[in-house]
């Protein structure tokens, strides 16, 4: 008895001693205070939403109070929520942001954040515009979201090729960059992971024409250096089930992932073909090939993926371009429905889901990730998982879990505020009141 009630002391001073540490300065006059009270507070945690009130203080959420006993610190800026909802701001996580001017990426991502997109996952642009981007949407030079990048990896037939990396190499020669390089067998793997480090890149991108052997090299050295690794989900010669062993942290686009493991041997990428219509064919043969989430090669990789905590970044979204007849006739929908079945059935492995529109931003100014949510939730997702998608999930797939994609406290002050509730209709993520980004509303 002596014991338990020693024990039941120690546990009662450790909890004194946790909110001790935990309590909110509210004198401190250098601190820019904002109260946002009486919202339901989708926190991402929870599978509800929860009436309550938060504390931010600078940059970052102080409090979270859901017991109606937060105390306004003296001259704190507030808003009286009543009826709103608040949830963590949205991070797409697949645009592409640099393939135009400075100033283009500057309104688009200024248009995102007001759009309630609060960080960006940018896969493979020009690294000296990201770098910059980064810094300037960081300290508020430039208004917009957090801006993450990676540099592109491939084999040397990419770069020479594809005609597309030399677009965002500009004045150099992609292959040869800090954000686009080149690697085979005789490769400085530590040298040019270093040198994507070096740049500001959060993670490196393995795109084509990388085998599962390298592959794995590369993914290690990476991660000895503390960078993210990303890819395709199938990076040809390398399958799906090679990429999530090999250590891939986020694998892009669900549209044939499934289709490729009934290869025998290795796969072919888009440059190996001589014509279009070879590429077509070779795809059909793909597509047709029918499975359920019994088959042995799809319980496998879902399996590997769940094991191995590869995020699927899904890009629903890129795969309804022209799925509209009244815009175009006989158009090819496999791809989405393949994809739509991928989804499913990750989800029902429990693979986590990311979103990420691989379109940031359309023609007339629509912000893409909105549209994505609601492919997730068509594709099997619950309300609370699309929105865990574009929050907590793209968050992990950052490294920056501790310090975004929840409302928590000490995480960053990203905010959305609805005017309506997403868990009952995820298209009012676009009914937005507010945006916060670092605690400051964002007029």
């Amino acid at each position: 008895m002596k014991n338990v009630l020693l024990l039941s002391l120690l546990t009662t001073a450790l909890r004194f001693s946790a909110h001790a540490q935990t309590a909110p300065d509210l004198t401190d006059s250098t601190a820019n205070f904002v109260v946002l009270k009486n919202a339901t507070i989708i926190d991402a945690v929870s599978d509800t939403g929860k009436k309550g009130s938060i504390l931010i203080k600078d940059e970052k959420i102080e409090t979270v109070d859901y017991n109606n006993t937060l105390t306004t610190p003296k001259g704190a800026t507030t808003y009286d929520l009543e009826g709103k909802y608040i949830i963590p701001g949205l991070i797409d996580a697949h645009v592409h942001i640099t393939h135009g001017t400075l100033k283009e990426a500057q309104a688009h991502l200024n248009t995102a954040l007001k759009k309630g997109i609060t960080g960006v996952r940018d896969m493979g642009g020009d690294g000296r515009m990201l770098t910059l981007l980064q810094k300037n949407m960081k300290i508020g030079e430039d208004i917009g979201p957090d801006v993450f990048f990676s540099t592109i990896i491939a084999g040397p037939e990419f770069f020479e090729q594809d005609p597309r990396p030399q677009q965002v190499a500009k004045g150099a020669i992609a292959g040869e960059v800090s954000w686009l390089r080149a690697i085979t067998d005789e490769s400085d793997l530590r040298q040019i992971v270093a040198e994507a480090k070096g740049i500001g890149a959060t993670a490196i991108k393995v795109y084509l024409n990388v085998d599962k052997d390298l592959f794995k090299q590369v993914s290690d050295e990476a991660k000895n250096q503390g960078l993210k690794v990303w890819s395709h989900a199938v990076v040809p010669p390398t399958k799906a089930i090679d990429i999530t062993n090999g250590g891939s942290d986020v694998m892009s686009h669900a549209g044939h992932l499934v289709q490729y493991e009934f290869v025998k041997g290795d796969i072919r990428g888009r440059h190996s073909f001589e014509s279009r219509e070879e590429v077509k064919a070779y795809r059909k043969k793909l597509s047709d090939k029918k499975w359920d989430e019994n088959t042995k090669e799809v319980k496998e990789l879902f399996t590997a993926m769940k094991n191995n905590n590869s995020i699927l970044d899904a890009t629903l979204f890129i795969y309804t371009f022209g799925l509209d007849p009244k815009v175009e006739d006989n158009v090819d929908s496999t791809s989405y429905h393949l994809g739509m079945q991928t989804v499913k059935t990750a989800y029902k492995y429990q693979v986590k889901i990311g979103a990420g529109s691989d379109e940031m931003i359309s023609e007339d100014g629509t912000i893409n990730l909105h549209k994505e949510l609601e492919l997730l939730t068509i594709a099997g997702l619950s309300n609370i998982d699309a929105l865990r998608a574009a929050t907590i999930i793209n968050a992990e797939g950052l490294g920056e879990e501790k310090n975004m994609g929840t409302i928590e406290a000490q995480k960053l002050a990203n905010l959305v505020i609805l005017n309506s509730n997403p868990l009952e209709n995820i298209s009012n993520t676009q009914d937005i009141k507010y945006v916060f980004k670092r605690g400051k509303v964002i007029e």
